[in-house]
């Protein structure tokens, strides 16, 4: 294991050992140093307490991020380094945070309160690695273990059993049999937990690299999270274009998805309500008319009951219902126009996934949808008509020519457009105020 922290956090544990105190950096930062990976940030655990942290560094501003809980935040030349006094938890009777903190000298007791062997890890330069648990032997297993008793482990915070799927998610890591059966058992606790706090747990872990591979292996976490998508396990698809169940198909659309969270969510979403819409011909053929409507009432109740934020929610409600249009060349301009180039080849992108989910001579024609992706910005790119800014007239001409103000004025220039991108009319002034003038003449006639 090589860990090689930047020299404000060296300096910060040189500081703390020279005032007479232990001091290790802990957690995330010391399994990713196992893993061969570089941390993105370092947590350190100390035998100081907050108060005694401010004796250590008097000219350092030191932020009182979590002072109940033994935590404070020290700002060493610009750069934040958080600070925990050892403790050792009391009950934790609303399942999640403990009712009371008592501090500890020893980094021992302090690890033994963590969640996972793998986070349960301590490093500083003087002592080198401490592992009282096999942290560092499960990293290299790629297993995830709790400390301890796991059922413990999970009353006492029930987040983190949602943890334990989202490190599966980010490293690929398998859960221990004995902690995914203690997850299950105790997932019930999740109704405890802020939806906040669920709902970014299910964030980060949709971004992992390994998202589709984990929630294959342990669906029945996610769904203690997210029950409308249960009903999609063993769903059949018994139709030419499938050759998985709506779940299996779920996770390789999820997989094949770029980490883009609202393309996550949609992924996992987009096929949501076919449970609810399955029917069957006499020779078993299935079917599933009307589900896209089912599918966006579906991801809605469930973002907004975890407190998504709202732009999240309407971009995936967006993908949702028109992850089944049809786009191609002949109308690629209209569905930019409507949409906007970010959500257009957002959709696309989702399109692409989808019929990459399907049987595989559906999935060899997935793409071709590169094509119109390119295409898209192309458009963009060379200022295509795509809204009222770019027509080649304004409110002002048609007034001119005797429209008046008002919602006869704001048709007209819509219907100026929609000729435009139906190619039924090009972009010059010329074109514009001569169709504009007959429709004008037209309706004085009538």
């Amino acid at each position: 294991m090589r860990l090689e922290p930047p020299g404000y956090v060296l300096e910060a544990l040189e500081a703390l050992r020279g005032a007479g105190f232990a001091a290790y950096l802990v957690g995330g930062c010391v399994r990713d140093a196992c893993l061969g990976r570089t941390p993105l940030d370092y947590d350190m655990a100390s035998s100081a307490t907050p108060d005694e942290v401010r004796q250590v560094f008097p000219h350092t501003r030191v932020l009182p991020t979590g002072e109940r809980h033994g935590t404070v935040t020290a700002l060493l030349g610009g750069n934040a380094v958080e600070i925990t006094t050892f403790r050792a938890d009391g009950p934790y009777s609303d399942g999640r945070h403990p009712d009371r903190v008592r501090f500890s000298r020893t980094v021992e007791e302090d690890l033994a309160r963590r969640d996972f062997t793998v986070n349960a890890m301590a490093w500083n330069p003087w002592d080198g690695l401490t592992d009282p648990f096999g942290g560092r032997a499960d990293c290299e297993a790629r297993v995830l273990r709790a400390v301890g008793d796991p059922r413990t482990r999970f009353r006492e915070d029930a987040l983190r059993i949602l943890r334990a799927l989202r490190l599966a998610c980010q490293l690929g890591f398998t859960i221990e049999p004995k902690t995914l059966r203690a997850m299950e058992e105790e997932a019930g606790g999740l109704a405890r937990v802020s939806r906040e706090r669920v709902g970014g747990e299910i964030n980060r872990a949709l971004l992992g690299p390994h998202a589709a591979w984990a929630l294959r292996a342990y669906p029945r976490v996610l769904f203690a999270a997210l029950p409308e998508l249960e009903p999609m396990l063993h769903t059949p698809q018994r139709i030419r274009f499938h050759a998985w169940d709506v779940w299996e198909h779920t996770l390789r659309v999820l997989e094949a998805t770029p980490q883009d969270l609202a393309l996550r969510w949609a992924a996992l979403f987009h096929d949501s309500g076919k449970p609810a819409h399955i029917s069957y011909d006499p020779d078993g053929t299935t079917h599933f008319r009307g589900h896209q409507a089912t599918s966006v009432l579906l991801a809605e109740s469930a973002m907004a009951r975890l407190r998504q934020p709202k732009a999240l929610l309407e971009e995936v409600r967006t993908l949702v219902r028109r992850h089944g249009d049809r786009i191609g060349p002949d109308n690629l301009q209209r569905c930019l126009s409507r949409l906007g180039e970010g959500t257009l080849v957002k959709l696309l992108l989702l399109q692409r996934a989808d019929m990459s989910g399907k049987a595989p001579d559906v999935a060899a024609g997935a793409p071709r949808l590169d094509a119109l992706i390119l295409d898209a910005k192309r458009l963009v790119r060379e200022g295509a008509v795509l809204g009222l800014r770019d027509l080649a007239v304004g409110g002002n001409d048609l007034l001119a020519l005797g429209y008046e103000a008002g919602p006869e004025l704001g048709a007209a220039l819509d219907r100026l457009l929609r000729a435009v991108l139906a190619g039924r009319l090009e972009n010059r002034r010329d074109a514009l105020l001569a169709a504009a003038r007959e429709r004008l003449q037209a309706g004085q006639e009538r």
